[in-house]
């Protein structure tokens, strides 16, 4: 579906180009070449065979006209010119199509005129259109003109300035009809010209405009993306032994080059690389005015006073007159003849005496098959009447009078052609971005849905951002190498929803899961996980990004966790023999918690003295923790009193011999001895609540003397306590 999209929307808008895969073709076989125009007639050669096109309004009163006219890739006509005016393919002058090489500068009662022939210089093919590289749709038109000044007594003089200057037509211009660019009017790129042109592809995306200067050199103008050279490649060859230079021709295959001379055709090689001429050879072709090589570039053709010519440039030395082999009464052929779309060489009728090659019934003449040498070529009158190869009478014009249009150059580009999908994420901006940013004639397309492909308003930048969705397409050039691109972006708009919720808030050991449900997207959560869940334990922003269909969004949510886990410490105790001792017990609770004590207390701390549970729970947010802790008050050095006397008779007072310890100090490794007199143990303990009642194996002793022996650790330090004395038992 995408590949005809684009075949349906380039064939709209793409003309005036074709594409193939070379950078270097034979140009006179392009459909750009299709039709030829010059002096209120032209050929058409878009069909199986030639036909005439009569009475174009070519309004001027000069003769020995230069011209040039440029087709569309397949063959329909855009425009043709003289060299100083240009016409549309509706036969009317562009609106800014006059006097195209008066950029404004000129002197009062001054004149541009088209190329002519003149006394002091000839001016064949004087008129040269070339494609702008890396270009749709614009055109240079290059042209030596001569100028005509009105003198006092009101006449016109003309004058030969040898100038070469350019301007350009750009087709879009004129609701497709095309007009001058004023920006790009009659600029000089010039001086020091002979009278004729030729322009030829080069290697790399560009064109060379050729000419031969009136200082004897060659000039190659370069002509790229970046415009005319300022300053041409020269060569200096043989000197031509007249001023008066004819036709220059580039064979197909763009290696050999010729300029015809009133004495010698001089012939050499072009490097289409550097725009060098070089190695040059004179062929012996008097009074030459014009040129042609065959389409394999083998074989050259000149015309002149030496007749129709036929040189094999494989073996120069013996030049075929083709006058003469064909049997034909004439002496001389002296008129143009030029390689035409169809692989023919084409000649005009020349002069009006019927003793020579030409009647006057006749329409011209016809080389079929110009890679043939001798009579093999095929050299024949033409069969049907072509009235732009005949000279017109009527006004005393001979076929010199007329001239072939200049051949139009054709860089030869690759196509690329992408699709690509692109999503309009949210209705933002979609930023197309082609494969190449630094080409040039970038032209941007829009389909939307229920419309047709239009032209955009801001069309001209390599980088588009589309606003709404559809089909959008871009063409455009790129050189090095030539590539004519053309890319197609569908823009499909992507809107899907992803809200984490409001910030929250958790309490400590409750963790958070954060969840999202969007079918098909691709999630990313911070620690590079990817699943649809995601927990949080511990307060901070957290974030989920999700992608689909090429579009991204994000949220954000921040989770406070709360922490109010309660630690009052573990239990503890206090000496009970400093009263002033306490001990503070403190919450842990952030502003704005609440609080509570047990023991009413709503203070974050209290102070503690006394034995007790004591406990606290603090609320915020939501959120409850408590925690409790025991304080015993005891003493640390425990005081101990030991009676020297009891009397164990039962009446609750003094039956029992034990120390006297608080209760609140604590005991550890008890024992207490009891002996006679005669140092026999007769009690023991190890237990500080159990005492002695005066009795030995269940039998009471006599009263009298004893002795004791106590031995213990008290006190929150374990203090070793001991004591001996003696004990009175009564009875």
């Amino acid at each position: 579906m995408f590949l005809s999209i684009q075949r349906l929307l380039f064939c709209l808008y793409i003309t005036g180009l074709s594409f193939t895969g070379t950078a270097h073709a034979q140009s006179y076989a392009r459909k750009e070449n299709n039709i030829w125009i010059n002096y209120k007639e032209g050929i058409d050669f878009n069909g199986s065979v030639p036909k005439s096109i009569d009475y174009l309004p070519w309004q001027s009163f000069q003769h020995e006209k230069g011209s040039a006219s440029v087709c569309d890739a397949q063959g329909n006509l855009l425009f043709y010119t003289d060299g100083n005016i240009i016409w549309d393919r509706n036969n009317n002058i562009m609106p800014q199509g006059r006097d195209i090489n008066n950029s404004g500068n000129m002197a009062a009662n001054t004149y541009f005129v088209e190329p002519v022939f003149a006394q002091s210089s000839y001016n064949f093919d004087g008129v040269v259109i070339v494609p702008m590289p890396g270009s749709s749709h614009k055109y240079y038109i290059f042209c030596i003109p001569y100028i005509y000044s009105l003198s006092s007594n009101g006449l016109y003089a003309e004058r030969w300035q040898g100038k070469l200057y350019g301007t350009v037509v750009d087709m879009e211009l004129n609701k497709g009809l095309g007009d001058v660019d004023t920006g790009y009017r009659g600029v000089l790129i010039s001086e020091e010209m002979s009278g004729n042109l030729h322009a030829v592809t080069a290697t790399d995306c560009a064109y060379w405009l050729l000419g031969y200067g009136s200082n004897g050199r060659y000039k190659a103008f370069k002509i790229d993306t970046r415009g005319v050279a300022a300053a041409p490649v020269e060569s200096t060859l043989g000197a031509l032994n007249d001023p008066r230079v004819g036709e220059l021709d580039v064979s197909p295959d763009g290696t050999k080059a010729a300029v015809a001379n009133f004495f010698q055709v001089q012939l050499s090689n072009f490097d289409a690389t550097t725009g060098k001429f070089s190695n040059d050879v004179s062929l012996n072709a008097q009074e030459s005015r014009y040129i042609a090589f065959s389409p394999n570039s083998k074989v050259l053709y000149t015309s002149g006073l030496a007749g129709l010519l036929q040189f094999d440039l494989t073996a120069l030395n013996n030049p075929l007159n083709l006058l003469t082999i064909n049997n034909s009464t004439g002496y001389e052929y002296d008129a143009p003849l030029r390689l035409a779309p169809d692989g023919k060489i084409y000649l005009m009728h020349c002069f009006q005496d019927s003793t020579r090659f030409f009647n006057t019934s006749s329409t011209g003449a016809v080389i079929q098959q110009p890679n043939v040498l001798g009579a093999g070529s095929g050299l024949e009158l033409l069969s049907i009447r072509l009235s732009f190869l005949e000279a017109d009478y009527s006004i005393g014009l001979t076929a010199v009078d007329k001239q072939f249009p200049n051949e139009v150059p054709v860089v030869i580009y690759d196509t690329a052609s992408v699709v690509r999908e692109v999503p309009l994420c949210f209705n933002r901006a979609a930023l197309l971005v082609p494969g190449d940013t630094a080409g040039t004639d970038y032209h941007w397309m829009v389909r939307t849905v229920g419309s047709n492909f239009m032209r955009m308003g801001t069309d001209t930048t390599p980088v588009l951002e589309a606003l709404v969705p559809g089909i959008y397409a871009l063409q455009y050039f790129s050189s090095s190498p030539c590539v004519f691109h053309r890319d197609t972006f569908i823009v499909k708009e992507v809107s899907f929803s992803l809200y984490l919720g409001n910030d929250r808030v958790s309490c400590e050991g409750m963790p958070v899961t954060l969840e999202v449900t969007i079918p098909g997207a691709e999630l990313l959560w911070p620690d590079s996980s990817r699943e649809n869940k995601f927990t949080v334990s511990e307060s901070g922003l957290y974030w989920v990004q999700a992608t689909q269909q090429g579009c991204t969004i994000a949220d954000s949510i921040y989770v406070s966790v709360i922490d109010i886990t309660q630690d009052l410490g573990t239990d503890r105790n206090i000496c009970y023999e400093d009263r002033e001792t306490f001990v503070w017990l403190k919450a842990k609770a952030a502003t704005g918690s609440e609080i509570l004590w047990n023991t009413g207390s709503t203070d974050a701390a209290i102070q503690v003295q006394d034995s007790g549970l004591y406990w606290v729970t603090v609320q915020n947010t939501g959120c409850t923790a408590s925690d409790s802790v025991y304080i015993t008050r005891q003493y640390c050095n425990c005081p101990v009193l030991m009676p020297n006397a009891f009397s164990p008779n039962g009446d609750g007072i003094n039956d029992l011999f034990l120390p006297g310890i608080p209760a609140n100090c604590s005991v550890n490794n008890y024992k207490l001895v009891i002996f006679n007199r005669w140092g026999a143990p007769v009690f023991s303990s190890y237990r500080y609540d159990q005492g002695w009642d005066g009795s030995y194996n269940g039998s009471p002793l006599d009263a009298g003397t004893y002795i004791y022996q106590l031995e213990m650790k008290t006190g929150l330090n374990d203090t070793p306590f001991s004591m001996k004395g003696d004990l009175l038992l009564l009875r």
